[in-house]
């Protein structure tokens, strides 16, 4: 009884491993990665599935920058304004926003439909 009931557990969690493995091919798209509000955290962009997070920062601040992706991307001002050079996976990289409060638009270097927008109010 025990080997029959041994085969019946194996049977059961090999069912299990391949149903979970199946993928669906037109997954339903996700939305952007959330950033939670820390008090006394600096500002963070994330970048998650060559998208953007929404972002609003005091004038001069120093704004943290999280990317998820595999591939690098840059978060670059239209205006040459602030520049966060190459951010990999796994190594965080910042920029400073501009001292005026304002709408600023940004994109991503490598990626240039990465488009996203830091507002400056304060």
């Amino acid at each position: 009884m025990k080997i029959t009931g041994s085969l019946i557990v194996c049977s059961l969690a090999a069912a299990f491993t391949v149903a979970t493995l199946i993928v669906d091919p037109n997954p339903a798209p996700r939305a952007p990665l959330a950033v939670p509000t820390v008090p006394g955290a600096p500002p963070q962009v994330s970048i998650q599935e060559y998208t953007f997070s929404p972002i609003t920062a005091a004038p001069g601040a120093t704004i943290m920058v999280v990317n998820a992706d595999e591939e690098g991307h840059t978060v670059t001002s239209s205006d040459d304004l602030f520049d966060s050079g190459v951010v990999n996976t796994g190594t965080p990289g910042s920029f400073v926003a501009p001292n005026v409060a304002g709408t600023y638009a940004f994109e991503c270097l490598i990626h240039p439909t990465m488009v996203g927008q830091l507002i400056v109010a304060g």
